[in-house]
């Protein structure tokens, strides 16, 4: 677990990881350092390999002159960083650090900064600006005895910075000349030219990346689209004067899995259809719209539930190299006697529901789901609605919904909505299960497409 940041620290990570969570993935990078008043951190020649972050306490830079003895340059405090050329540059150190006091710090190294560019390249891309900010304001301090060389590339490092960190817009050209030099003016200038290239390698990455998942999220919006077309439209109002009939249906995802159908039939009776396919996104996706296709087609030819699942198995079990399978609950239903005929595949037992609000599950066998095993047979089962009876097909993405805690919706969760309350129409059913899912849900994400039909009896 990352530790509780003090408020320097955070304070610090702010500069480049101003929320919560970018500072959390960037502790995981660090390490932690203490050193005692007088302790060395590293000594002029030894190699640079990583930046440091002081949490607390004073360092000292020291220059040590072979027979001039040892010259305080600078003191570094709570908040500051240094040695941000080693992240770019492993060379050796030109001047020594100690502890003036007690002092802990952070220690990224360059190794660690090359994951956390791979991992989360944003979160680099963001360190390596307020590492540029940085190196600009060691140009500044350096500028008083270096002048106009070092303003050149401090002038130069703000224009990258502004430029977005593009190849142009800003004195390139006069970081290649200074990176000729061979002192430390041509360090700095050569630890530019790297981070620049660095940087542009690292964009045109994220670009790539961020073309290729619009693109994903593109296709996966088409198809999206294309899935809501294969539903059915609203009854019209003679229809309605016959049967009451309501749907829901939220995916997951742009494109989901779940199915629906509702529509008369030439002999006068309706037929609806609840399935749910395997997986999710694209090949669900797929999948599902063959299901319908099929389903719609064979249920203006077939009398017989169990049968209509028989015949759509062997269509989805020919061409199945996927290996996906879909549940489902279909159901045929005649307005004039409230005879219900439905067959089930490995899905969810439907409901029968009163006007006063209480709840009856249809039990009886359940087959294997659609497209598994070719000769599986479908049992077609019988009730009789009474007026103003509702009956409730949903899919298993409403009693598996989950909380916070991952506590599950489950079957209790439909009779509690439900109980008690008088029912005015097949639409208010649908209300009430859809509202207490999403209550129940509160901030956890959906695990699975919800979908739900009601239909009741009115004559």
């Amino acid at each position: 677990m990352t530790p509780a940041l003090s408020p320097t620290l955070a304070a610090s990570l702010a500069a480049f990881a101003p929320d919560a969570s970018g500072q959390s993935v960037w502790m995981e990078f660090m390490d932690t350092l203490s050193l005692a008043p007088g302790e060395v951190l590293f000594r002029k020649g030894d190699t640079a390999d990583a930046m440091f972050l002081i949490e607390s306490g004073t360092l000292a830079v020291v220059l040590e002159v072979e027979g001039a003895g040892r010259a305080e340059l600078r003191r570094l405090g709570p908040g500051q960083f240094l040695g941000e050329m080693a992240l770019y540059r492993s060379e050796p150190r030109t001047a020594s650090v100690e502890a003036v006091s007690a002092v802990k710090l952070w220690r990224l190294t360059a190794a660690r900064l090359r994951e956390a560019e791979r991992l989360h390249p944003q979160l680099a891309v963001a360190l390596h600006r307020h590492v540029a900010s940085l190196i600009s304001e060691r140009v500044v301090f350096s500028n008083m005895e270096l002048k106009q060389p070092l303003a050149r590339l401090a002038h130069a490092l703000r224009g990258l910075a502004t430029s977005d960190f593009s190849s142009t817009g800003w004195d390139r050209a006069g970081v290649v000349k200074e990176a000729r030099r061979s002192d430390e003016v041509g360090a700095v200038a050569q630890a530019m030219e790297f981070l620049a290239d660095r940087l542009q390698e690292h964009i045109t990455a994220l670009q790539q990346q961020t073309a290729a998942r619009e693109a994903i999220e593109s296709e996966l919006r088409i198809a999206g689209e294309i899935q809501s077309s294969l539903l059915p439209p609203p009854l019209t109002t003679a229809e309605q004067q016959r049967v009451d009939f309501a749907s829901f249906i939220k995916p997951a995802r742009e494109a989901g899995g779940d199915l629906y159908d509702g529509f008369f039939l030439p002999d006068g009776r309706f037929f609806t259809l609840v399935g749910d396919v395997s997986g999710k996104g694209v090949p669900a996706a797929v999948f599902m719209a063959l299901a319908a296709m099929a389903v719609r087609t064979l249920a203006r030819e077939l009398r017989d539930p169990g049968e209509l699942l028989a015949h759509v198995n062997r269509l989805l079990c020919e061409r199945n190299e996927t290996m996906q399978f879909v549940t489902a609950c279909a159901v045929f239903f005649d307005p004039a006697t409230g005879a219900l005929s439905w067959a089930n595949a490995g899905h969810p037992l439907a409901a029968v529901i009163s006007d006063t609000g209480s709840l009856v599950w249809l039990d009886g066998p359940r087959a294997a789901p659609l497209g598994v095993f070719e000769e599986t047979a479908y049992a077609t089962q019988h009730h009789t609605l009474a007026p103003r009876e509702t009956l409730l097909v949903y899919s298993d993405g409403v009693s598996e919904a989950q909380d916070p805690k991952d506590v599950l919706f489950g079957s209790a969760g439909i009779q509690q909505c439900l109980a008690g309350g008088a029912v005015s129409g097949s639409a208010q059913i649908v209300q009430s299960v859809v509202s207490a899912v999403l209550t129940h849900q509160a901030e956890a994400p959906q695990a699975d497409d919800i979908t739900l039909v009601a239909l009741r009896r009115v004559l």
